[in-house]
């Protein structure tokens, strides 16, 4: 009974939060578009904007990201790869490391696909502490790790984005009209309901005593503050710098995509709000009714994560891997430098269990056919790959080449 009305009143603080959302605007927004299919609006917060990447890196406590699902359906083992794959080419396998647990603890919070309409926000905690993680107006996970939000930050506006056109959109170039959409854009009763039954299995699937802990714990919903409003191609052409740190004392070590902490520390963008739970005689029989329709056994869900912090850090090495013995191969075409053809390409790539390539699809292309050939070239002469982890229990594995080719101004 008292997680029924904790569950009223956060959907009612939801709403409210939903409201101030509408008033304010983010530092920048872009859709993430794959296969000419929208799968979903990212919006980053930064208190008193960022024009660049290392600004927003750079800005600690009370950022946010909110990604408004517009795809009928994505998967959870879907959404996490996409993070994964963005991460380990971005981020220093260092700062992966460290942040494992993290990693482990945000993915294995989503207990089924995200649907249209769902509202997935990333809320730096105030004092830049960590992050609260939110579906939907419910609260997922609260992740103690200084460096998290920088890891999943990086992954978007890092050296490499899934395109230039994306990262310049997130930083504060994109159009009226996503704005509006993003404003549009409201999660549904049925599925708030359908994450409060995640919530409320994985409560009761807990042991006892830590049931008995959760039950003293208090709810916390997302309200909202408003605010003011690549890639690599080494070869004679110059590429994009990546937002860098002094370099590690290993030198073969790649940089590091953190930022400095700002003395001056910033109000929230993305405030969770401290909701104490009711007394049952609080609710109304109307209120408790409304919440009586929560299903007891949802559809059963496929390709949801399951990490442990040593294979997540495994399958990153593994991936990191795949992704520069790639771009050892990549050769910017000559006529394509001469005739100043620049472009983002992005690769799906299906190896076997032998590291062999079975399938290539053209996630985004270049306008350019010459840059999109030469990504083709790089994974056939890159071939074979080394062999699938053992950890890897599927027959074939898919990772992403993402790369920009740009040239010397």
């Amino acid at each position: 009974m008292m997680y029924r009305i904790a569950l009223i009143f956060a959907l009612s603080f939801f709403s409210l939060f939903a409201g101030a959302q509408s008033s304010s605007a983010p530092t920048g927004l872009a859709p993430f578009v794959e296969l000419n299919r929208e799968a979903f609006l990212m919006a980053l917060y930064v208190p008193g904007g960022a024009g660049s990447a290392q600004e927003a890196l750079s800005h600690q406590g009370s950022r946010a990201l909110e990604l408004k699902f517009t795809q009928k359906r994505m998967t959870a083992g879907k959404l996490s790869r996409l993070f994964l794959q963005s991460i380990a080419i971005n981020a220093h396998p260092q700062t992966q490391r460290a942040s494992a647990d993290s990693l482990a603890q945000f993915f294995n919070a989503l207990k089924g696909s995200l649907h249209q309409s769902d509202v997935l926000i990333i809320s730096e905690k105030t004092d830049a502490s960590g992050v609260f993680i939110y579906l939907n107006g419910h609260t997922l996970a609260d992740i103690e790790d200084r460096q998290f939000f920088n890891l999943l930050l990086v992954a978007w506006i890092g050296a490499v984005p899934p395109n230039t056109v994306f990262k310049a959109a997130l930083l504060g170039d994109y159009p009226a009209e996503d704005l509006a959409r993003l404003r549009a854009i409201t999660p549904t009763a049925e599925r708030r309901t359908a994450v409060a039954t995640w919530l409320q299995q994985a409560e009761s699937a807990a042991p006892l005593e830590t049931q008995g802990e959760a039950a003293q714990t208090q709810e916390r919903v997302v309200s909202e503050k408003p605010v003011e409003k690549s890639g690599t191609a080494n070869t004679a052409a110059a590429v994009e710098a990546p937002v860098e740190e002094p370099a590690p004392s290993d030198p073969a070590s790649a940089p590091v995509a953190t930022a400095q902490r700002l003395p001056a520390q910033a109000e929230p963008v993305l405030k969770p709000e401290v909701i104490t739970k009711a007394e049952p005689a609080e609710a109304s029989p109307a209120q408790v009714a409304g919440v009586n329709s929560l299903p007891i056994a949802p559809e059963p869900e496929e390709d949801l994560p399951n990490f442990s912090v040593q294979s997540l850090t495994a399958l990153q090495d593994y991936t990191s891997r795949l992704v520069q013995l790639t771009h050892q191969h990549i050769e910017y075409p000559r006529r394509a430098m001469k005739l100043k053809q620049t472009g983002s390409v992005r690769m799906g790539v299906v190896i076997n269990r032998q590291g062999e390539v079975v399938d290539m699809q053209l996630l985004l292309a270049s306008e350019y056919k010459q840059l999109n050939q030469a990504v083709e070239r790089a994974i056939e002469d890159a071939a074979p790959y080394p062999p699938l982890l053992e950890s890897i229990g599927a027959e074939s594995f898919e990772f992403i080449f993402p790369i920009t080719f740009m040239l010397d101004r």
